[in-house]
Order: structure tokens, then C-alpha cells, then sequence
């Protein structure tokens, strides 16, 4: 019976430690790295920060070839970053049909959406914001992105 429960013991410390192993701290990319990170990727990088004051800073990637635009913002506050979070995933989908997903939690969410040929991802991890528009067709220059900056 000890034997049993020694196995147990270890079937379950192991299947913790497994589960465990998926889980890694997120961190927020800096507006330098963003635009090196999107520079090194063939986008062309403009700054656009001092558009609103709640917004520390504003930097706009786009590959004009092939139209994708993703956007970087860096808020002064956590709060600012949820209210235009929320603001900005209700613009994208206001009317429109398609199919989303959406992942959401106190310090991350993610919103896709997709409408006939625009592919919509958001992105807020605690107080930045990435997204990128494009086409369905390009969605993989967004989807790259988002992984070399771990979003």
C-alpha cells in the first residue's frame, strides 16, 4: 500500500511540474525594442507619440507591399491600457461579422478577429498594446511578429 501511494505521490509532483512548465511570466516590450524588433522585419517604423497624453509612447510599423500595419502604444497606466483596450476591440468589430477568439486575463488579453479578407489581432499585456491590421493573406507577418516579441 505504501508503494501505492509513493507512485501516486510522484505521478502527481510530476504531472504538476509538467503543467507548470507552460506557465512563464510575460513581459511588456519596450517601445525600442518594438521598433527594432519591427525594423529588423522589413517594416517601416514611424513615431507618432504626443497624440494623447494618456499615451507614453506611439509607434506605427507598416509594410506598405503587402499592407499590414501593426501598432504599437505604451500607456501611463495599467487602466488606460484596459479602457483603450476595450475601446479599440469594440471599433473592430462594431457591425461587422466574422470569426474571434479571445483570451483574457488581469495582466493579458488577446483579441482576433476575422472579417471576410482583414485579419484583425490585438494584443495588451499589462500597460502596452500591439495590433496589427492586414489582410488574411498576409496574417502570418502578424502572427510572426507577435512571437519574436512573445505577445
Amino acid at each position: 500500500m505504501k508503494k501505492i501511494w509513493n507512485l501516486c505521490a510522484a505521478v502527481l509532483a510530476a504531472a504538476v511540474l509538467f503543467a507548470l512548465a507552460g506557465c512563464s511570466a510575460r513581459t511588456p516590450i519596450t517601445a525600442d525594442e518594438f521598433k527594432k524588433q519591427a525594423e529588423a522585419q522589413g517594416f517601416k517604423v514611424t513615431d507618432a507619440s504626443g497624440a494623447s497624453p494618456a499615451v507614453e509612447k506611439y509607434f506605427d510599423a507598416v509594410k506598405s507591399e503587402t499592407g499590414t500595419d501593426i501598432t504599437y502604444l505604451a500607456f501611463s497606466s495599467e487602466s488606460s491600457a484596459q479602457e483603450s483596450y476595450k475601446t479599440i476591440k469594440a471599433n473592430i468589430s462594431n457591425g461587422a461579422t466574422g470569426t474571434s477568439t479571445n483570451v483574457d486575463s488581469s495582466s493579458y488579453n488577446k483579441y482576433t478577429f476575422v472579417n471576410g479578407e482583414l485579419s484583425h489581432t490585438l494584443v495588451r499585456m499589462n500597460k502596452t498594446i500591439v495590433y496589427g491590421k492586414t489582410t488574411t493573406a498576409h496574417k502570418n507577418q502578424v502572427d510572426d511578429f507577435l512571437k519574436a516579441i512573445k505577445y
